[in-house]
């Protein structure tokens, strides 16, 4: 003869003869287990997690205390996400701090961590030719004031010969060769 188990809840230790939930290997009444967070039951239909603590959690909950974070838009991030300098983005949200462009492969980063493209990064700090608006990497830099020059970007506004390695004068925030400087300032 056969006879089919009634099965018994395991909070309460009553059989269950309607609804059964099934969580960690368990039987439940879904009103007998709860989110560990919220508190809702599960008598609704809806999903029973287990996290990696072995609790109970809505998936909302289980997301809100599990997955990791967006440094970005501060919302849990599920599936593919991006580590970098010590943070962790969704893939789409790792972008330079000025332009907002996404980073991929090559990226710069101040001290702080803040994520830049190549040119806002030089531009940060300081290393952006005023000239051609590129990065100033390697070898000589000609400084004016607060403004760097690559030495072949160097030069008179007015008659756009070479300043570097001669002298110059300044008016305002522009360089002049000190023969367009007197034609110009006297």
């Amino acid at each position: 003869m056969f006879t089919q188990s009634i099965p018994e809840c395991y909070s309460c230790k009553q059989p269950i003869t309607d609804i059964c939930l099934t969580a960690f290997g368990l039987q439940w009444h879904p009103h007998h287990i709860g989110c560990n967070v919220c508190g809702k039951d599960f008598s609704d239909g809806s999903r029973c997690e287990e996290g990696p603590d072995g609790f109970a959690y809505c998936s909302k909950d289980l997301l809100d205390k599990f997955a990791p974070k967006c440094q970005k838009c501060k919302q849990p991030i599920i599936g593919q996400t991006t580590n970098a300098v010590g943070k962790t983005y969704h893939p789409e949200h790792f972008q330079c701090e000025t332009c907002n462009m996404v980073l991929t492969g090559n990226f710069y980063h101040t001290d702080d961590g803040t994520p830049y493209c190549e040119k806002h990064y030089y531009e940060k700090i300081g290393f952006l030719c005023k000239h051609c608006d590129k990065p100033i990497i390697s070898g000589k830099c000609i400084t004016v004031g607060t403004t760097r020059f690559h030495p072949e970007h160097f030069f008179c506004q007015f008659c756009k010969s070479n300043l570097s390695g001669v002298g110059y004068k300044k008016q305002g925030d522009k360089c002049y060769c000190t023969e367009c400087f007197l034609k110009l300032y006297g």
